[in-house]
């Protein structure tokens, strides 16, 4: 979602080819079909066929929140099940982390709430914008560069 985000920022109105993001994603394209569908059919994605199509968001960045895209990929979202995974966790007959989760959920899910999905993009931004290029020194003029100063990747 961030990505496509990202390029709706970039270019209003733009569609994000399903290849191009699978790729970006290293994701296969069944894997992303099926999270395109569900994020489409919570009405976060929309997504138009053809040369010309991919997906896009169904409203503006700013007016999806984390705690949506997080309700649309995982169902009932965290209020849902035991954060261990045991199918019989109640306030009667609660887990180990029961009490801790009990008190740190509504604070998650008041965040991921305050949360959008253009402050997602902002913060990559930013984080991306922070990263300085790796330079590699400069042998003296007339000089080669050694072998073994070639960068690696």
């Amino acid at each position: 979602m961030e990505r496509i985000a990202a390029a709706e920022a970039r270019t209003p109105g733009s569609w994000v080819p399903q290849a191009e993001l699978a790729k970006e994603l290293s994701l296969s394209s069944p894997s992303l079909g099926q999270i395109v569908h569900r994020l489409r059919k919570s009405g976060l994605l929309t997504a138009r066929r053809g040369p010309s199509g991919g997906v896009g968001l169904a409203r503006p960045a700013t007016e999806i929140t984390v705690a949506e895209v997080v309700r649309a990929m995982d169902g009932t979202g965290l209020a849902g099940r035991c954060v261990l995974g045991f199918d019989l966790c109640t306030d009667d007959a609660p887990c180990a982390a029961h009490p801790v989760w009990a008190f740190v959920r509504p604070l998650l899910e008041r965040e991921l709430e305050a949360q959008s999905l253009q402050d997602l993009v902002n913060t990559v931004e930013k984080k991306k914008s922070l990263r300085k290029p790796k330079r590699m020194p400069t042998p003296p003029a007339g000089r080669k560069a050694s072998p073994l100063l070639v960068e690696r990747k």
